[in-house]
């Protein structure tokens, strides 16, 4: 992104993550091609595209037309160690927890007290058209044994331009650096089969205007044990849309549908697809909870490449001869990439808002959750926040200051109030080994009580 936003790169990033690595060379072919042709790049900015010209060296082999070697190897192995000490908040109207200065983990919650990780990553090429990757991770804190998950893990394979992927990967569907709307990976992540275009495809007919687009539909099925309805299906529907070289949007949506005693029949199908709800008023039981709507990213050259980015989902649909989403819940940013001249400082700030309709429901009452996460923003139910992040970049390396004033359940009486301030600080120790650290403290405010969070984080990572 800090690439993108000094200039270097003119492809549009979409906000369907995570990219794939094949798509990331792309980009930086593109750049890397482009240099010449560009202005004295800044230091820090150089060396941030040689590491990802490192990173994907055999995708950027593969693009300069070598054969693709079959080989599953150990790509990264990291050791870290985290402080943590605080409450973990309950969210209010769904069955999940919001843990201060840890969200968007893949559902990791951190002990209280010391924490140990050690996590790898394997993958590679098991054939010609079949891709293999795992992340598994290994920790322990003061007040459990040792834990062992799995936070990625997949085969990928395709079809033509049709890529198929079966297993777990973290999604993020939209433009948000702090949280978007519909799907982040706040929640651990699920295992599902998704089907997405590899190359993008342009649009015919009237619909030219549109310019080239991607598509993306992922299938997977909830935990058995919840306490509302068993095993229910999560069904996701994206597709972007890239009109010009500075402007991305996309329309989605996601459901939970179905389950135990729920299952659709007949014209079910058709009403799910239409945004129809049930007629609770006539008894009719409700099968399913969706939430649809668009978001976007403007890129403005004239003005620094600043852009300009938002949410905008309802969490129904109107009862329209057309439906539309209404009930909305919304994320605005904005991201400054030169605060100096050479833009080795940056800046971007974001707010993002829930009202009492978003991420619950009267069939699915444990709400918008996996594994006691909230899948989409971790602000959850009738929520607000506002987040601003100032970074550094020197060679190498880079530091961010961040700030996030976030209000739960606006309308109760009991309303959870949390103020963070955290520093994290990314370097470059050798040429195959980094370290990502990470320190702050939270206040929270409930019920007439006051409370602090603090985080000391230090991951060491290894590539191979």
């Amino acid at each position: 992104n800090k690439l993108d936003g000094l200039g270097y790169l003119t492809a549009m990033q979409t906000g369907t993550k995570p990219y794939s690595r094949m798509q990331v060379a792309g980009w930086g072919a593109q750049m890397t091609a482009d240099l010449a042709k560009r202005p004295a790049m800044p230091a820090y900015a150089r060396q941030m595209l040689a590491e990802l010209q490192t990173e994907l060296g055999p995708e950027l082999a593969i693009l300069r037309g070598d054969k693709p070697q079959a080989a599953f190897a150990l790509k990264e192995l990291s050791f870290g160690e985290v402080y943590y000490h605080g409450r973990t908040l309950q969210q209010h109207h769904t069955k999940s927890t919001y843990q201060p200065l840890n969200i968007n983990n893949n559902g990791y919650k951190y002990g209280d007290s010391a924490n140990e990780i050690v996590a790898f990553r394997a993958e590679g090429r098991l054939s010609d058209h079949l891709i293999a990757s795992v992340t598994p991770r290994l920790s322990y804190d003061d007040t459990q044994a040792a834990r062992f998950t799995l936070d990625y893990g997949y085969i990928k394979t395709h079809i033509n331009n049709m890529a198929i992927q079966i297993g777990k990967d973290a999604d993020w569907w939209g433009q948000g650096t702090r949280g978007s709307m519909l799907w982040t990976n706040n929640a651990e992540p699920q295992i599902a089969i998704k089907l997405s275009n590899i190359q993008p495809q342009g649009m015919h007919g009237f619909l030219k205007f549109l310019g080239k687009s991607n598509y993306v539909i992922s299938y997977s099925v909830l935990e058995t044990d919840r306490s509302d309805v068993r095993y229910p299906s999560f069904l996701g529907i994206r597709k972007d849309f890239t009109p010009t070289e500075n402007f991305t949007f996309a329309l989605a949506q996601a459901s939970i549908i179905g389950g135990e005693g729920h299952m659709l029949t007949g014209g079910d199908y058709y009403d799910w697809a239409w945004g129809k709800n049930n007629d609770s008023d006539a008894g009719e039981p409700d099968k399913w909870n969706s939430i649809a709507g668009a978001d976007f990213r403007l890129r403005i050259p004239k003005w620094n490449n600043i852009q300009l980015y938002g949410d905008f989902y309802g969490e129904d649909r109107h009862r329209h001869i057309v439906p539309y989403p209404y009930k909305i819940g919304k994320m605005q940013g904005i991201y400054i990439p030169r605060l100096t001249p050479s833009g080795d400082w940056d800046a971007r700030f974001e707010h993002h808002e829930t009202s009492r309709y978003w991420y619950v429901h009267g069939l699915y009452t444990d709400g918008w959750i996996y594994e006691g996460n909230i899948i989409g923003n971790a602000i959850g139910y009738n929520a607000d926040s506002y987040y601003a992040q100032f970074t550094k970049y020197i060679n190498g390396s880079q530091i961010s200051f961040n700030f996030e004033r976030l209000k739960m359940d606006n309308n109760s009486a009991t309303q959870q109030k949390v103020t963070s301030y955290w520093i994290d600080w990314k370097t470059r120790l050798e040429k195959d080994l980094s370290l990502k650290s990470s320190v702050g403290v939270a206040k929270t405010e409930d019920q007439n009580r006051s409370s602090r969070n603090y985080l000391f984080s230090a991951m060491i990572t290894k590539n191979f």
